[in-house]
């Protein structure tokens, strides 16, 4: 009855989705591939099938598959939400997976994609809980394991209406992989059965040292990470702060989504040169005294790796936050606003270990940007906390590979 509700409602929306679609250009971009997908499953068995919504996502989902594939396992068939992360990924793992958008959660879609898969398993990155996609794998004998698992403080409460849902939905996840222990407190309130979650802390924390950019000695950067458009009015007065009162600084500014770069062009006043990225590595010159504005997927680290402090947005304004580890992992300090409600446990930990300042207002950012740039011994002070905070977290992914090929393993003894 749950799946006949479910696809009665996602049927009456479509009408109203197509359109919604292909007017939003970061959607339409892989609209067709995702409504009618290829049969990747045909020719792939034994494969397994990770699924990583957006960038963030996608790099737990490479790391992971580093330590499966060192024990062996694959081949490994990767899908996204987004065309970018999409091509990111094809870029980053060359032949080493297949990847592909994720249908819509429509079942002919679904089925379509699956072909006559033999997966070995799907394993979902974060909360990707896709009722078809879900009822579809566990239909077919794969087992569905969910990584790096969290539910967060905004959704607990809608879900909770939604429970009796959910454990009809849960009834098909093999285990649940979680970030924390109230993380999986809040999968077994939802109905999952609590002999399937395991807490094994946060795949975020990792990351491959020998696949990481080399903090440079001498940075000269100020970074405005993975920031939102309604940041953009604090933002853009700190911006221009900083071009003012500290002239030897660079800036970069990130937007979280490509679509975000006309908007923050525009908002910027009228004087400020703005070099682009992609044109700075086609080879452009940077223009003296303006801004860089990042146009491309997957060079933010590198921009990190080159910051005297980074500030990660999605948290000036209620968007629930992004990674604030990205700048530890290259050793930049890291700042951060109060929103950061998908990302709780790694700012208490962050703000425990004194390797950021959580800010709530420009006035703030602007003091906290000055401090980090003209006190070195405070750089240094942020760096090593820093260091402490990712060194607490070895063996979280270790942990995590097991666990996925143990759960393959019992299925395929069982089966």
């Amino acid at each position: 009855m749950r799946r006949l509700i479910y696809n009665l409602l996602v049927w009456a929306a479509l009408p109203f989705f197509v359109p919604f679609s292909l007017a939003k250009g970061k959607i339409r971009r892989n609209f067709s591939e995702r409504i009618f997908p290829q049969r990747a499953g045909d020719g792939l068995k034994g494969a397994i099938w990770i699924h990583a919504a957006s960038v963030g996502e996608a790099v737990v989902a490479e790391n992971l598959m580093r330590f499966l594939r060192a024990r062996a396992a694959g081949p490994f068939v990767v899908t996204t939400n987004t065309y970018y992360t999409r091509d990111m990924l094809r870029r980053t793992l060359g032949g080493s997976a297949q990847v592909f958008s994720l249908p819509f959660d429509l079942s002919f879609s679904i089925r379509r994609f699956m072909g006559a898969a033999g997966f070995a398993a799907l394993v979902l990155v974060e909360t990707e809980l896709w009722p078809n996609l879900i009822w579809g794998a566990s239909r077919r004998n794969v087992p569905v394991i969910i990584v790096n698992g969290r539910i967060s403080d905004r959704a607990f409460p809608r879900y909770r209406r939604l429970a009796f849902f959910f454990k009809g939905l849960f009834d098909s996840v093999d285990l649940v992989i979680a970030q924390s222990e109230a993380h999986a407190e809040r999968f077994i309130a939802l109905g999952m059965d609590p002999s399937k979650v395991v807490a094994a802390g946060n795949l975020k924390y990792y990351r491959d040292p020998g696949r990481l950019p080399a903090a440079r000695a001498e940075r000269d950067i100020v970074t405005f990470g993975s920031v939102r458009e309604k940041e953009l009015p604090v933002l853009v007065p700190v911006i221009e702060a900083l071009r003012r009162e500290s002239p030897g600084v660079r800036v970069f500014v990130a937007p979280r989504e490509l679509t975000l770069i006309a908007a923050i062009e525009r908002q910027l006043p009228e004087g400020i040169p703005v070099t682009r990225y992609s044109a700075m590595k086609d080879g452009r010159r940077e223009a003296a005294g303006g801004i860089v504005l990042v146009d491309t997927v997957g060079d933010l680290i590198d921009i990190y790796a080159a910051s005297l402090v980074a500030f990660v947005g999605g948290s000036l304004a209620p968007y629930g936050g992004q990674n604030i580890l990205e700048p530890l992992f290259v050793g930049a300090p890291v700042i951060f606003g109060p929103h950061v409600e998908n990302f709780s446990e790694i700012a208490r930990v962050v703000l425990a270990r004194g390797a950021g300042f959580m800010v709530h207002d420009g006035g703030e950012l602007l003091s906290k940007i000055k401090l980090v740039i003209e006190k070195p011994n405070v750089r240094k002070e942020l760096a090593e906390a820093g260091r402490g905070v990712l060194e607490a977290q070895r063996g979280v992914m270790e942990k995590a590979a097991s666990l996925v090929l143990e759960t393959i393993w019992k299925r395929s003894t069982s089966s």
